[in-house]
């Protein structure tokens, strides 16, 4: 298996550099006013990250106080509590900001993972530090030395940097490309068609995992094939049934036949032969538009019921796991040779019932 990274969400990455710089806008201008006013010392690269983490994280409802607080409140730890020395403070600072959005903080269902939470952090600390440096000597060489347009552009320049470091929380990595798509398309639906998915990328992962349980060989590689054909064949139902609800939701069906039946009362009332005609075809060519539907919404039920055939597959395929545990008499090797062309058979068989033609609906009738 090779490694396999995935953008997932790249709109949820691009939207949240833009709240980061929008967050971070809005407290320069607070820092300036609290400097000009009330002649307070305001940190420029805390109150910039504490800023861009703010605006930038989309927890869920139910973890909306705990992360924002999180994101406040944690990276002043290493300003207040560890004395670390700068630029460590500031590294340390943005990683745990970048840690907590790719946590709870990234607007999908559940946890990040391991993975995303420390890759996210490992990143915004470099970057931070990075934006922190790139402040620093336009300030030296370009900006002027008081204002809120200095301040504006400082923290700007942190808050995307930081940003920029918080693209792993959107990454998916796996060594495994097959579950990496699975996770790619996942990110990306709604809905029971998400639920299928998911539920068909754990069993294929459980399965896996049982898999590299038995003894390496010719067979256990045939048999991690057909489980990866298996979910491949799921996540390509998933994504046609995708389109095809998209196609179908772009045009009503009940808004073309009642199209069609307006046209057809139009040429029965017409009084001029040319425009009798005229009218008659455009109502018979609605009426293919309107079988054309009508078979894209039967293909649309086919699909969906191959998907449910093809989850049962899959878990079918893990229930013979089991089964084969509990009674095969077999070693490792002759078992999973035994299980794959078990499977490779499951799915023919599925394969030849999906693969009969649909139903042909009468042509539309000519007034």
């Amino acid at each position: 298996m090779s490694l396999s990274i995935q953008l997932i969400r790249r709109e949820d990455f691009e939207t949240r550099c833009l709240y980061a710089l929008v967050g971070a806008g809005a407290m320069a201008l607070f820092a300036g006013m609290a400097r000009q006013v009330m002649r307070l010392p305001v940190d420029p690269g805390y109150f910039a990250l504490m800023g861009a983490a703010l605006a930038a994280v989309k927890p869920l409802p139910a973890f909306n106080a705990l992360v924002r607080t999180a994101v406040v409140l944690l990276p002043s730890i290493a300003f207040l509590f560890l004395g670390l020395p700068s630029p460590w403070n500031y590294a340390l600072a943005g990683a745990t900001a970048a840690g907590v959005l790719a946590w709870r903080g990234h607007g999908r269902e559940g946890r990040g993972s391991s993975t995303q939470v420390a890759l996210s952090a490992g990143a915004a600390a470099v970057t931070t530090v990075v934006g922190l440096y790139v402040q620093d000597v336009m300030d030296a060489r370009f900006l002027p030395a008081r204002g809120y347009f200095p301040l504006l552009v400082d923290y700007a320049v942190v808050a995307l940097f930081w940003s920029i470091g918080t693209l792993p929380a959107n990454l998916a990595v796996d060594v495994d490309a097959v579950a990496t798509r699975g996770l790619r398309l996942e990110a990306t639906l709604t809905g029971e068609v998400r639920g299928l998915v998911t539920r068909a990328l754990g069993l294929y992962r459980q399965s896996q995992a049982e898999a590299r349980k038995l003894a390496t060989g010719k067979g256990r590689e045939k048999l991690q094939g057909v489980l990866g054909k298996l979910a491949q064949d799921a996540f390509s139902l998933a994504e046609a049934q995708t389109v095809l609800e998209a196609q179908l939701s772009s045009a009503s069906q009940g808004s073309v036949d009642s199209q069609v039946q307006e046209l057809r009362k139009r040429a029965a009332d017409a009084q001029d032969g040319v425009a009798r005609r005229q009218l008659e075809r455009a109502a018979a060519s609605l009426g293919e538009e309107l079988n054309h539907l009508d078979a894209l919404s039967r293909k649309r039920e086919r699909l969906f019921a191959q998907l449910h055939a093809q989850v049962a597959l899959l878990e079918r395929a893990r229930v013979c796991f089991i089964g084969a545990q509990a009674s095969s008499p077999l070693d490792g090797g002759d078992r999973a040779q035994a299980l794959a062309d078990k499977l490779s058979a499951l799915d023919l068989e599925s394969s030849s019932t999906e693969s009969l033609p649909l139903p042909q609906r009468a042509p539309a009738a000519r007034s």
